[in-house]
């Protein structure tokens, strides 16, 4: 996993919404969870995050993501190196927490419920969370209709092609994952003229060629529908609800999940 974000980080200019935050997806974080006064565990070192609330804590595991995209340590915020699943932090000790598209990165179900579980162990009774989603409409797009969408010029960016072409082969069940090589895969079948797909869009080719980082990774994704992920947060806190978090590419399937009242836990 390390040299799959160690990829991602060489290509990080290169990428764009719904992956990068736009400036509307800032707004939304601060708005629905009310940052401006509080320290933020933010899990990620999503730069254009790092400027929300008062301070703030990122947690990384990957050394290479902080040095390469952190936007640097101040008086108010630091990146730390730590495990999203046992954060360096006491329970019951963290105002908000904040974390960009980090459930559709760490693999199935089971780590879904071990992510909420570690939120709502280190959230104090009155805190409150919000992880933007990447979320899988109910209903799976067809690749055929991917395609055209693409090619007519009805897909925002690359990155808004990239979730859509992972949509379309996902498995079913309750993990809905898929390996990234298997991304790629279906994006080579779909398109197998990168040359034809640039200069249909305008995209250029280096852009495009970003998904080639999930060649030969063993990192599995995963593209939940929102619903599911409601229920399965609603195990571990009392309020759940969703948000808008803007109008740019793909927004209808990138709402924030916003967390409140975490549940007590009973530890062994």
């Amino acid at each position: 996993m390390t040299e799959h974000w160690n990829a991602i980080r060489r290509h990080w200019q290169l990428l764009g919404p719904p992956l990068r935050p736009p400036p509307e997806v800032v707004e939304a974080y601060d708005r629905e969870l009310g940052l401006a006064r509080s320290h933020i565990v933010m899990f990620g070192v999503t730069p254009e995050l790092a400027g929300l609330g008062a301070s703030m804590t990122a947690v990384d595991e990957s050394s290479d993501m902080i040095a390469g995209i952190w936007p640097g340590d101040t008086d108010l915020r630091k990146a730390v190196r730590g495990d999203w699943f046992d954060p360096p932090m006491p329970d019951a000790s963290v105002d908000a927490l904040i974390g960009d598209g980090c459930l559709t990165v760490i693999g199935g179900a089971d780590a879904r419920q071990a992510l909420f579980s570690a939120v709502a162990r280190v959230l104090k009774a009155g805190g409150r969370a919000g992880i933007r989603l990447y979320a899988c409409p109910e209903t799976r797009d067809d690749p055929r209709e991917v395609r055209d969408l693409a090619l007519a010029g009805g897909v925002s960016t690359f990155h808004d092609l990239k979730w859509r072409v992972a949509m379309t082969a996902i498995a079913g069940g309750p993990d809905y994952t898929i390996p990234v090589t298997g991304i790629l895969e279906q994006f080579d079948r779909m398109f197998p003229d990168r040359e034809e797909l640039s200069a249909r869009t305008g995209w250029e080719l280096p852009v495009i060629g970003t998904i080639d980082v999930y060649r030969n990774s063993s990192v599995v994704y995963s593209f939940a529908p929102a619903a599911s992920l409601i229920e399965e947060a609603r195990t571990f806190f009392d309020d759940v609800r969703l948000a808008s978090t803007g109008t740019y590419g793909l927004a209808e399937r990138c709402p924030l999940l916003v967390l409140r009242s975490p549940k007590a836990q009973i530890t062994g």
